[in-house]
């Protein structure tokens, strides 16, 4: 065969190939799917593959033997309000501006209430906080309004009584409010009224506005003596990332051991909410870090660019099965900068564990067996 025979016929050869791939590529997204279809359905005893277009710099993935994975049919919608709601940790979760509880920890939500039928009147009763630790001092007042303006009240009776088990003690303290014109107010140093008590305290008052019915209220704090403080956090901090995530490191002084828990609140460098996180475990006695660990796809979905900021770190150890359950430390009012790490430093990957992998076999199986499921929102933090 002389060379120019040869060269035809590897002209033609290649034009054919040429077609034939831009037949496969050319046809929409709809043709291939009818085709495979039909080739699926077809008796044929030794069906041709699909040619597909390859990538000429990386090898072909190898041709699937085993089936189709559970995770990839189409689940339940049950299961996928399950999976959705948990793309992150319960130990870690995404904190907005809206989670008021959080951002604000030991704030109160006593709001001014209408004191008479037409609302002519609103009073408050309340203090500044509700959990107070050692030789802290409550603030506590009593707001009435006629409208906007203060209301002409006659306080007859105010008091503070330590509670144990739910009772109130008979024995009473003279809160002494005294008014400023607008309000009633006092502080109450727990240390010097109620030096060894743990618990709760339930505050009282009794108060007429001219004119009107006798009103009485009531509301409840929570201290925690110094002698009862179970841990201290000692300003020390380090951080580093770990399985993609932010782990950032409390230095703790455990003097007693048990069941702890720590919350820490994280900010962007913009000073916006990121994320929170949760410590729960045994501690024993000694000087130690703590983790807590801030979920890396938390950081990379928001963008959040460092450096951070922990702030709110608060804690206690708890008491199970009594009363009080818990003894609480002292609110760390430390802010500690984390490295200047930028969100792509962080993994995108979402949140597994074999609790998870379990909750979704055990849903399945209800549904294969017909039974009712109400998919529980977000995963149990035991794991």
């Amino acid at each position: 065969m002389d060379s120019r025979r040869v060269w035809w016929v590897v002209g033609i050869f290649v034009v054919l190939i040429a077609l034939a791939l831009f037949a496969v590529r050319g046809r929409s997204p709809d043709t291939q799917r009818a085709t495979r279809e039909v080739a699926a359905a077809a008796p044929t005893a030794s069906p041709v593959p699909e040619l597909e277009p390859t990538n000429t710099f990386a090898p072909a993935e190898p041709e699937r033997t085993e089936p189709v994975a559970e995770s990839e049919r189409d689940l339940p919608p049950q299961i996928q309000r399950y999976l959705a709601a948990n793309v992150y940790p319960p130990t870690s979760r995404p904190l907005t501006k809206e989670a008021t509880d959080l951002l604000y920890p030991n704030q109160r939500y006593e709001k001014p209430r209408p004191l008479d039928e037409d609302g002519d009147f609103t009073f408050i009763f309340t203090a500044d906080r509700y959990y107070y630790t050692g030789d802290e001092t409550a603030l506590v007042w009593l707001e009435v309004l006629e409208g906007s303006e203060p209301a002409d009240v006659e306080v007859y009776q105010a008091t503070a009584r330590a509670e144990e088990n739910g009772q109130p003690s008979e024995e009473t303290v003279d809160l002494g409010l005294q008014s400023d014109g607008r309000r009633w107010s006092t502080t109450l140093s727990l240390a010097e009224v109620f030096p060894d008590h743990h618990g709760t305290i339930l505050l009282e008052v009794a108060f007429q506005v001219e004119g009107g019915e006798p009103h009485s209220e009531a509301f409840r704090i929570f201290t925690t003596p110094l002698d009862r403080v179970p841990a201290q956090i000692t300003g020390n901090f380090r951080d580093s990332v770990q399985d993609g995530s932010l782990l950032v490191e409390v230095d703790v002084d455990v003097t007693e051991p048990g069941f702890f828990r720590f919350d820490a609140n994280l900010y962007d460098r913009n000073g916006e909410p990121v994320a929170y996180a949760v410590f729960k475990g045994d501690l024993e006695p000694g000087q130690q870090w703590l983790p807590l660990e801030f979920f890396g796809k938390i950081l990379r979905d928001q963008g959040a660019m460092g450096p951070y900021s922990v702030e709110q770190i608060r804690g206690y150890r708890f008491l199970e099965g009594q009363t009080p359950d818990r003894e609480r430390l002292v609110d760390n009012t430390a802010i500690y900068q984390t490295s200047p790490y930028d969100a792509a430093t962080f993994s995108a990957a979402e949140y597994t564990s074999e609790h998870k992998d379990r909750m979704v076999e055990l849903m399945l199986e209800d549904i294969d067996a017909g039974r009712t499921l109400d998919a529980p929102s977000i995963v149990s933090g035991s794991d």
